[in-house]
């Protein structure tokens, strides 16, 4: 089966380090909520703003989760020590969608796909999927390691430690033009490059479409 999508809206951020001009203070109007952001959830909430996002069902993946917290709990286990209930709170994959969903007052569907290598392809599938209903659909896609010992663990010698791709979509029944050719990006983690191969087309078209095949 192959579902046909309309490219509305999408976006791209990337970082050795970390990715900056995230735009927190001008978003996230509350000091107390921005504190508590993780680094994925600031991605988060700066790609949905760069593609409109306003309250539209959300599919959001990750290949590695919250590592950062989830290091710093183990950190403290280790070290027999009081885990911090930040750390705790925000160690929960679907923590970036969370706080998305906190400020822009969504109440809407939030799907969170985790899929390692293969993360990508599954948030297009099941984004392509939830979008046959005739609503768009906010696939997210962002993964940021750049925490304690990253270093000794990154065999597979990612440079960019904080990336990000968001894409606003529709069902349409016109003819595709992008076609997913799995491309590599050695300085990006493959959990995302597909999203990034897409992003990377549609910005070269006036009218993409993506043919996903389920």
């Amino acid at each position: 089966m192959k579902i046909n999508l309309k490219i509305i809206g999408s976006a791209f951020v990337s970082a050795t380090s970390k990715c900056e001009d995230l735009q927190e203070k001008v978003l996230v109007k509350k000091m107390m909520l921005r504190r508590r952001l993780t680094r994925s959830s600031r991605i988060a909430i700066y790609l949905a703003s760069e593609v409109d996002y306003s309250s539209q069902k959300i599919v959001f993946g990750t290949a590695y989760g919250e590592v950062t917290a989830t290091a710093d709990i183990i950190e403290s286990i280790y070290n027999k020590t009081l885990i911090s209930p930040t750390a705790f709170q925000n160690s929960v994959h679907n923590t970036p969608v969370s706080y998305l969903s906190m400020i822009s007052e969504n109440m809407g569907e939030v799907t969170t796909v985790s899929d390692l290598f293969d993360t990508s392809l599954s948030v297009l599938k099941t984004g392509a999927i939830k979008a046959l209903k005739g609503e768009q659909i906010l696939l997210l896609n962002v993964d940021a390691f750049n925490f304690k010992f990253i270093e000794e663990m990154n065999r597979c010698g990612v440079s960019k430690l904080e990336s990000g791709v968001a894409l606003m979509v529709e069902v349409t029944q016109e003819e595709a033009n992008i076609f997913i050719e799995n491309e590599k990006y050695s300085d990006i983690s493959p959990s995302l490059w597909q999203m990034l191969e897409i992003f990377n087309s549609a910005k070269k078209l006036e009218n993409p479409i993506v043919e996903v095949e389920i």
